[in-house]
């Protein structure tokens, strides 16, 4: 590949696991939650994008968090009844800091939080 200035640009490499490393760590519980919302917002955004106009009636999120008395072992499950990874998705999914969703607000960054607090 040439840039516009007729020198030759090399191919980029990616290094996910450098990449997760260098996001920004928590500085504070809502920090830490970042992750969570993340993965709500995916639900929302599938569901919107299988029931369009009918969502309100038809979409479901449903977030269950578990924890036990010394909050040592902390559960959280997001589900919902949205389109799923299809092509599309799973392209994007596979993609580090994709804009597929940009018009409507992501970021192209969440499961990268995932794995990065997994």
């Amino acid at each position: 590949m040439y840039s516009g200035y007729g020198t030759r640009v090399t191919s980029l490499r990616p290094n996910l696991v450098k990449r997760i490393a260098r996001l920004p760590k928590p500085a504070n519980v809502a920090d830490a939650l970042q992750p969570l919302f993340e993965a709500i917002s995916n639900a929302i955004h599938s569901t919107q994008a299988r029931f369009l106009e009918t969502v309100a009636a038809e979409g479901r999120v449903t977030v269950t968090v578990q924890t036990d008395r010394k909050k040592e072992a902390v559960t959280a499950i997001v589900e919902d009844n949205g389109l799923g990874l299809n092509e599309k998705n799973w392209e994007a999914f596979i993609t580090t800091d994709t804009d597929n969703k940009i018009e409507i607000g992501g970021k192209g960054v969440g499961r990268l939080m995932w794995l990065d607090c997994l």
